[in-house]
């Protein structure tokens, strides 16, 4: 995801036990013609809640590490010709961008009252499906459901940001992966072996947890369904 580094409005007003009304204090909006605009971010949203089939969101945060100012004292809206759509910033950085019409979506930007080359935005494309929920049917799915996205409902300029999909890799603290179905009556499992596989959360200079991948081509039937290790998390190989 593209870093955006932008510029805000921000207003202050204060009150007493006494009735006092204090002059709004404003700063001026500059939009920064140089981001992302805004109306491609809303249209991948878009295509995501429309096409998506419920099995990806985009999760947003401002990346605390290469931001250089407080998180407290940022203010962020998203701001187009009708109307302003005030951000709020968890503790953790998180933050939810409004999905906006189409149309008003076109003159929208993302605005913050810190200076140009200061803030971080990052964005990542998470799977909605629980490891205990998963199965070799829903992993199928979900690389259909990617290859159509990216192969023939997103514009050119929007395929960036959905990169070609490889898998769905599972990471825990143990290794400890297994499928299990029935067959003829019988209970069956699989262990999955370990992969050469980095879980994309892992910090700079951390070892990553031990991951394994699932592709979908795997000659095994759709109702085998993972049995997850505890603190187990799904992530997109791209």
């Amino acid at each position: 995801m593209r870093l955006l580094p932008l510029a805000l409005l921000c207003l202050a007003c204060a009150a007493s036990a006494e009735p006092t009304v204090l002059p709004t204090v404003t700063t001026e909006l500059k939009r920064d013609g140089t981001v992302l605009p805004y109306g491609r971010i809303n249209e991948l949203l878009t295509q995501l809640k429309q096409h998506g089939e419920g099995l990806f969101r985009m999760d947003f945060a401002v990346d605390k590490d290469k931001t250089k100012v407080a998180l407290a004292g940022i203010r962020m809206v998203v701001r187009s010709d009708d109307a302003d759509y005030p951000i709020r910033i968890a503790d953790d950085g998180a933050i939810e961008l409004p999905l906006l019409p189409l149309a008003e979506a076109k003159s929208a930007d993302l605005a913050t009252n810190v200076a140009k080359g200061q803030l971080a935005v990052r964005g990542t494309l998470r799977l909605t499906t629980p490891p205990e929920q998963l199965d070799l049917a829903k992993v199928r799915q979900v690389m259909r459901v990617a290859r159509t996205l990216r192969e023939e409902l997103l514009p050119f300029y929007l395929r960036w940001l959905f990169p070609r999909m490889q898998g769905v890799r599972i990471c825990s603290d143990t290794p400890t992966w297994e499928l299990t179905w029935r067959e003829n009556g019988q209970l069956l499992g699989l262990p999955l072996p370990a992969a050469n596989e980095r879980e994309p959360d892992t910090k700079k200079g951390d070892a990553s947890r031990p991951c394994t991948l699932l592709t979908g081509q795997e000659n095994w039937p759709e109702a085998a369904r993972l049995l997850p290790p505890a603190n187990t998390k799904l992530s997109i190989k791209f």
